[in-house]
C-alpha cells in the first residue's frame, strides 16, 4: 500500500481550550470539530517550552530544546549563542525525505537561515519572515503586487492608521482585513494547496509542513468574523486579577501583565478579534480538507494540527506565552488518519513536545529519527486506548535572554518545568520554585513549593528532571543537574 501523504499544521500561539469539541462556550470551530471527530484529540498535549522557536525545534525533530540547541527565537539575534538549531540535528522533514516524499514548507520556518532550504524541504521551501536583512519576503511581495495595504507591517502607512494597540497590552495589538489576499493564513493555505497540486497523491507521497503564523499578533480576521463574537458578551477569565502571590518575580514583571485594574472593555475587544481569527484558521482548515475530499486523497492523508505554545488571555492577568501555566504551555494537538486512527478519541495521557514527530514517522510507516527525547504513541492511537504516562518537561530562558539583553547560559537556561501525574513543578533558577497539584487547583492559584511537606515531592521531581537532562548532556541546564 502506497505511504500516506502528511500535513502538518502548526499554529502560532492557538490556547489549548480554545475548540468547539472540547466544550468552549464561544469559540466556534466546526472544521477542526470534525478533525478531531475522524481521529485523535491529544487534551493534554504539552510543547517543549512556551516560546516559537524553541518550540517548533522541538515538534520537528523530538528533541528537547536544550538537545536541538535552538534555546530563544530566532530573529535578530541570528548567529549568538542559542538562537539558531543546530543544523546537524535531523527534522521530520530529513526523516520523511529518507523515505521517499516529496517534502515542502509553507510559512515562517524560524529555526534559522530561512531564506536556505535546509533539512529536507527543498521540494517546496515557501518561508517568509524571519530571512535577514536584504532577504525577498514572498508574502509581503504579495501583498504589494495585489496592490493591497500589508496590515502586519508597521511600517505601511495603512497599518499605522488601523492597528488598535490598547494601553497597557504590550505588542497584542489587533486589526481586521477588508481581502482576504492580505491575510497571511489564507495566503499559506493558498501556497500549500498548490504544493499539493503539484506532489499529493503522486507516485511519492508527499510531507506538507504548513506553518500558520496566526493566531500570533498582529491579530487581523477578517472583517465579516468579528460579528460572530459581540465583546460585551464574551466571559472573562475567572483569575483575570491574580495578584500573583507567592508566585515568582519574573511573572509579576512580565512585559505582558496587563495594566490593574484591567479595562474590560478594551480587553474584550481584543478577546472578540483573536476568537474571530481562529474561526478564520478553522476555514481554512475546512480548504485543506474539502480539497482533500475532492481528490479522493482524505482516506489516505496522516492530518496532524497543533500549535507550537498556547496563549495566556487574561489568566492570572497575563497575555502572550513565557510561562508554565497551562494556558500557555499546553496546546490543541489532533492527529487523524483514518483507518489507521482510532476515530473520536479523546486522549488524556500528556503528549510531551518530543512525541509529536516519532508518532507521525510510526503512523506513516517511515523510519525513526535516532537519538530522541520522545516516544510514538501510534499504537495506542492504532488500538484506540491511553498510552502509559510518562513525564514531560519544558524548558525557557530568561525574559532579558529572549529580548537579546544577554548572552549568558544563565539567561538561555533559565526555567526547567516537570509535569509527572497532577503535579507540576517549576524550578526558576534566580527566582521562586513553583508546585501546582493540578487536580485540586486547575487553576494553578497556589504555588505549594514553600511548604515543607512539598519538599519529598519537588525532590523526585528534580530527579526526573535531572535524568531527561543527562540523556544527551545538560548543556546550558547544567545548573539543575548540579542543585
Amino acid at each position: 500500500m502506497r505511504p500516506p501523504d502528511v500535513i502538518l499544521i502548526m499554529c502560532d500561539q492557538w490556547r489549548p481550550d480554545c475548540l468547539g469539541f472540547l466544550g468552549h462556550p464561544v469559540v466556534r470551530t466546526p472544521h477542526l470539530d470534525a478533525l478531531a471527530a475522524r481521529g485523535a484529540a491529544f487534551v493534554n498535549a504539552y510543547c517543549a517550552s512556551p516560546l516559537c522557536s524553541p518550540a517548533r525545534g522541538s515538534w520537528l525533530t523530538g528533541r528537547y530544546p536544550h538537545a536541538h540547541g535552538q534555546l530563544r527565537n530566532y530573529g535578530s539575534k541570528a548567529g549568538r549563542p542559542g538562537a539558531q538549531m543546530d543544523p546537524a540535528v535531523p527534522t521530520l522533514g530529513d526523516a520523511f525525505k529518507r523515505a521517499g516524499y516529496r517534502c515542502g514548507i509553507v510559512g515562517p520556518w524560524h529555526l534559522g537561515d530561512d531564506h536556505r532550504p535546509q533539512h529536507g524541504f527543498e521540494d517546496g521551501w515557501e518561508t517568509y519572515r524571519y530571512q535577514g536583512a536584504g532577504r525577498p519576503d514572498r508574502f509581503y511581495d504579495y501583498v504589494r503586487a495585489q496592490g493591497l495595504p500589508n496590515v502586519y507591517d508597521r511600517k505601511d502607512p495603512a497599518m499605522t492608521a488601523r492597528v488598535v494597540e490598547e494601553p497597557g497590552f504590550g505588542r497584542c495589538v489587533y486589526t481586521t482585513c477588508d481581502d482576504l489576499r492580505q491575510q497571511r493564513t489564507t495566503w499559506t493555505v493558498d501556497r500549500g494547496l498548490a504544493f499539493l497540486e503539484r506532489h499529493g497523491g503522486g507516485p511519492e507521497p508527499a510531507f506538507l509542513f504548513l506553518s500558520v503564523k496566526d493566531p500570533h499578533p498582529i491579530i487581523a480576521p477578517p472583517r465579516d468574523l468579528l460579528a460572530l463574537y459581540p465583546p460585551a458578551e464574551l466571559p472573562l477569565p475567572p483569575n483575570l486579577d491574580d495578584p500573583l502571590a507567592g508566585k515568582p518575580r519574573y511573572q509579576t514583571e512580565a512585559p505582558y501583565r496587563l495594566p490593574v485594574p484591567v479595562d474590560r472593555a478594551a480587553f474584550r475587544r481584543l478577546l472578540a478579534h483573536y476568537y474571530a481569527l481562529l474561526t478564520h484558521v478553522d476555514r481554512e482548515v475546512g480548504r485543506i480538507v474539502a480539497h482533500l475530499e475532492r481528490a479522493g486523497r482524505l482516506d489516505n492523508t496522516l492530518l496532524a494540527f497543533i500549535s507550537d505554545h498556547g496563549e495566556m488571555l487574561g489568566e492570572h492577568g497575563l497575555l502572550a506565552k513565557n510561562k508554565f501555566y497551562e494556558p500557555s504551555v499546553r496546546v490543541p494537538c489532533l492527529v487523524s488518519l483514518p483507518g489507521r486512527v482510532r476515530a473520536g478519541q479523546r486522549v488524556r495521557t500528556p503528549l510531551a513536545g518530543v512525541d509529536l514527530a516519532p508518532t507521525l514517522l510510526d503512523l506513516a510507516g517511515a523510519p525513526p529519527l535516532a537519538d530522541i527525547d520522545g516516544r510514538s504513541l501510534a499504537a495506542a492511537l492504532r488500538a484506540g486506548r491511553e498510552p502509559e504516562p510518562q513525564p514531560v518537561f519544558a524548558e525557557l530562558c530568561s525574559p532579558a535572554a529572549q529580548k537579546g539583553r544577554t548572552d549568558d547560559e544563565s539567561g538561555l537556561a533559565a526555567h526547567l518545568m516537570v509535569r509527572d501525574g497532577d503535579w507540576k513543578y517549576v524550578r526558576n533558577r534566580d527566582d521562586l520554585d513553583e508546585l501546582y497539584d493540578l487536580a485540586a487547583d486547575p487553576g494553578e492559584m497556589v504555588n505549594l513549593a514553600a511548604e515543607a511537606s512539598s519538599a519529598p515531592r519537588i525532590a523526585r521531581l528534580r530527579d526526573l528532571g535531572r535524568q531527561m537532562l543527562l540523556r544527551h548532556g545538560p548543556g546550558a541546564y547544567s545548573w539543575f543537574v548540579r542543585n
